[in-house]
């Protein structure tokens, strides 16, 4: 029975991305072990079944005498399981379980990059972000990227070889469940709809996801109201916390938006989907993603997205035929798309359906999780028979 160890940085990770991989893996003979941070999520964890659940403390942040602590719990933790594979990501998590492993000499090390932090960040922060990727990276047999701008870009930026790192399939990590999220049925979309304090006359703009500068949330809200100014029916959803690393400016904006008749904060809500139903398109202008799991849900509720070039999220449409792409940190062009699909209910129908399509012919989450389950036969397999 071969071994696998994975580890994430913290519980919603896990909770988000890994739960329907696991389980996967544990019913195909695995002996699966996860390792995470205490904090919250942390006990929904143990309702998975057949996987081994481990608790080792990681600081997000750099800080040289608890990551020392940490990478030698992960050694003895990883000498103590003995795992064939060991599959590890978000950047701490991914640096010390790299690290670990091939100092315990584990046959097959996967680095798992869900996206580049250091694209979010300036200075010495990001430099030293950027290190710890390169080192990760070294560390491993095998490098997996959840898109093909992501692996570009860590090419670009020297962090992997040339000859080193994967995709699979379109990308994505998980996938999406187009049987939850798929388009309403009229009375579902009539009680979305008012539950949100929206009308069938209004033009919704949906979005969902961490309220964060690096999210675009700034610039989709100028734009919005720009927009707004022209066309009276248009309305902006926000669906999503504070990120709490954000103040000053953004915070500012999202209380001016709060006393905005045509603006709707919902906060943080366990499910999204009845919000997706009350959109007429979704926006995500972020400045960076791995492969953003809402604009999947959002197209496979049969919603036309507008998103930017940024890593991850070009991957996430096909461009003019399931949305429109703009550049990041630009709130004109942004808005100009905008009010490209807000003139033409036409072209957010087509559009719509085109990436309902989509998301069913190449995100299904089940040929999503099996591409990754045999990905990691293969790899594993490879290095026993060395």
């Amino acid at each position: 029975m071969p071994k696998v160890l994975f580890g994430v940085t913290i519980p919603l990770t896990a909770n988000a991305f890994l739960r329907d991989q696991l389980t996967e893996l544990a019913k195909q003979g695995w002996e699966v072990h996860l390792v995470t941070s205490p904090g919250e999520g942390f006990e929904r964890l143990n309702h998975l079944t057949d996987v081994h659940l481990h608790s080792i403390a990681m600081k997000r942040a750099p800080s040289l005498i608890s990551d020392c602590k940490s990478l030698i719990k992960w050694m003895r933790l990883i000498k103590e399981i003995k795992p064939d594979l060991v599959v590890a990501s978000t950047p701490k998590a991914g640096l010390l379980g790299m690290m670990a492993a091939r100092i315990r000499k584990t046959p097959t090390r996967l680095y798992h990059v869900r996206g580049l932090r250091a694209e979010g960040l300036s200075g010495a922060v990001a430099k030293i972000s950027l290190i710890s990727e390169k080192l990760a990276a070294s560390a491993a047999t095998h490098v997996l990227c959840d898109s093909k701008s992501l692996l570009k870009k860590m090419h670009e930026l020297g962090l992997v070889k040339p000859n080193k790192g994967t995709v699979l399939g379109a990308g994505s990590c998980c996938g999406v469940d187009i049987e939850r999220f798929r388009p309403p049925t009229n009375d579902e979309r009539a009680a979305s709809r008012a539950s949100l304090g929206l009308t069938e006359e209004d033009i919704v703009i949906g979005f969902v996801g961490r309220l964060a500068v690096d999210k675009g949330v700034q610039e989709l809200a100028e734009a919005a109201r720009n927009a707004h100014e022209l066309n009276a029916n248009l309305k902006l959803v926000l669906v999503g916390p504070l990120e709490e690393e954000d103040s000053g400016a953004l915070s500012q904006t999202l209380k001016e938006l709060a006393d905005s008749p045509w603006v709707t904060l919902t906060g943080a809500v366990t499910d999204a989907r009845p919000a997706y139903w009350a959109f007429d398109m979704f926006c995500s202008p972020s400045y960076r993603e791995g492969f953003p799991i809402a604009i999947l849900e959002a197209q496979a509720c049969g919603l036309a997205v507008i998103t930017t070039r940024a890593t991850g999220c070009s991957d996430s449409i096909d461009p003019g035929i399931t949305g429109l792409l703009v550049n990041s940190h630009d709130s004109s062009s942004l808005q100009a798309a905008i009010q490209t699909l807000v003139q033409d209910a036409s072209a957010r129908k087509t559009m719509g359906a085109a990436a309902r399509q989509r998301t069913t012919n190449e995100f299904n989450m089940p040929m999503v999780q099996a591409r990754f389950v045999d990905y990691l036969d293969q790899i594993a397999l490879t290095s026993r028979s060395v």
